[in-house]
């Protein structure tokens, strides 16, 4: 110990003892440093500043194309058929087909061969052979049955017509013979009864004398008998005669309910002759409708012919259903095509009023957040955004639901186009169609986010582009609450 002590000066461990300095500060930061500290405050004041004051922009972005709204058809093939020849290529523009008017070459889109309308034409033609065959052994077979027809009635009126003579003669003679045989019977047998009834007093008296001969035994019992069975008998004769009278009565009787019978078959027979009238009427009728109706058909058959003969010579090309020029042609010389199958699109002609639009699709997470009103800038994919910026527009509709593939087709009228923009994203996508701002100084005479534009570009339908739009401007301190929330657990 006393060896270390010898280590250091005497004067030197005096002064490290001595407390004369202990009021002295220590000097922990340089003075040059506070400058370096004044500005990480003012740097950390402005980041808090900024945080509560300043604004980040929120924006979503697609990809779209400028196009006239609406004037983008699908072309259809009007009939089936086989396309002969394209008349047409991509960029080619066409006139408006007036079917009034002669056809002119500038209206043709393509030559088509109608094969279902050919076949038609073929099974017409094929049954108007069967039609006019069937007419010709109708007819034959018409004219026979007709002829036995009219023989089996011209018989029956003839056979009618004789029992009506034979009625008409035969039936007042009949009466008349019957009638005058009856009278002349009537005649003798009313004299016949005088001369019986007159023999009644002379058999009853004889009857009488004999029954008194017999009392007085002058004659037999047979004499009586034989007066009295001459008396019965006259008296039997004269019932017969009156019996016989009465009868005639009845002959009479039926004779005038022949005669009645005789005429009203007369009239019966006539009946008859009319009802053969109307069946020879009924049969020319009839046999006149069938002709006529088999005429008709032949006439309608030639009239379908004709039509179809007409609609293959209108319908053996496809014609330019607007003015405008083709975008895209889906079909190839030799394709077979089913009627409303598409062959291509068409961009019909703007009026010089139209202005363009942009067709923008998003993804419908981002698609989803955008309103009408919103600001949204359009950069054509030939232009650097980070030179001059983009064109600025206006929402003007969002798709409240997410288009298909045929829907932007529809639209754009292009399917490659369709392809690039909707179905490559592999996600459901919403439609944005925007309006966008005019500047006619500028050289697109449209208006630019941060300058004139470029000098060379002249914006056209079917220009593709990339589209910006800010949603929001947010808080940058909107940022960092849920993270301080969820890690204070202050709620």
């Amino acid at each position: 110990m006393t060896n270390d002590k010898n280590l250091f000066r005497k004067q030197a461990l005096d002064h490290l003892s001595s407390p004369e300095q202990l009021d002295l500060l220590i000097h922990i930061i340089k003075p040059q440093d506070w400058l370096h500290l004044s500005v990480l405050c003012t740097l950390f004041s402005l980041i808090i500043i900024w945080m509560f004051l300043g604004r980040i922009p929120i924006s979503v972005s697609g990809k779209g194309v400028l196009i006239y709204p609406r004037q983008i058809v699908d072309i259809q093939s009007p009939i089936s058929g086989q396309i002969k020849q394209l008349n047409v290529k991509v960029g080619d523009c066409l006139k408006k087909n007036n079917s009034n008017e002669i056809e002119q070459p500038e209206e043709i889109i393509a030559f088509i061969n109608p094969i279902d309308l050919k076949q038609q034409l073929q099974q017409e033609k094929t049954k108007l052979e069967i039609l006019q065959q069937q007419d010709i052994e109708a007819t034959n077979l018409e004219l026979q049955k007709n002829q036995l027809e009219k023989l089996a009635l011209q018989q029956q009126r003839e056979s009618l017509q004789q029992r009506l003579r034979d009625n008409q003669i035969i039936s007042p003679i009949l009466k008349n013979q019957t009638n005058s045989a009856i009278q002349q019977r009537q005649v003798s047998l009313q004299q016949n009864l005088q001369d019986t009834e007159a023999l009644v007093p002379v058999f009853r008296e004889r009857l009488e004398k004999r029954k008194e001969l017999f009392t007085k035994g002058a004659i037999s019992k047979d004499g009586v008998l034989e007066s009295d069975q001459q008396y019965r008998q006259n008296l039997q004769n004269i019932s017969n005669i009156k019996a016989q009278l009465k009868q005639l009565d009845v002959d009479i009787t039926a004779t005038e309910k022949q005669y009645i019978d005789n005429v009203n078959n007369l009239s019966e027979i006539q009946v008859k002759l009319q009802e053969i009238t109307t069946k020879e009427k009924t049969l020319k009728q009839q046999n006149l409708t069938d002709v006529i109706n088999r005429k008709n058909q032949i006439l309608q058959n030639k009239q379908e012919i004709d039509t179809l003969t007409q609609k293959i010579k209108n319908n053996s090309t496809i014609k330019s259903p607007h003015t405008g020029c083709i975008l895209e042609l889906t079909t190839t010389n030799g394709q077979v095509v089913n009627t409303g199958t598409s062959i291509g699109s068409l961009e019909i002609k703007a009026a010089a009023s139209e202005k363009l639009v942009g067709v923008t699709y998003f993804s419908v997470g981002d698609g989803k957040k955008i309103k009408p009103g919103m600001e949204i800038q359009i950069t054509p994919t030939s232009v650097k955004r980070e030179q001059f910026g983009g064109i600025v527009g206006k929402v003007i509709s969002v798709s409240p639901f997410p288009v298909t593939k045929q829907g932007a087709v529809n639209v754009l009228g292009n399917t490659e186009l369709v392809e690039s923009i909707v179905t490559k994203s592999q996600e459901p996508q919403i439609e944005v169609w925007a309006e966008l701002k005019p500047n006619f100084t500028n050289f697109s005479n449209y208006e630019w986010s941060s300058s004139t534009g470029p000098t060379n570009l002249k914006l056209s339908s079917g220009t593709t582009t990339k589209v910006n739009i800010i949603l929001e401007q947010r808080q940058p301190i909107t940022f960092i609450l849920p993270f301080l929330r969820e890690w204070s657990g202050i709620n």
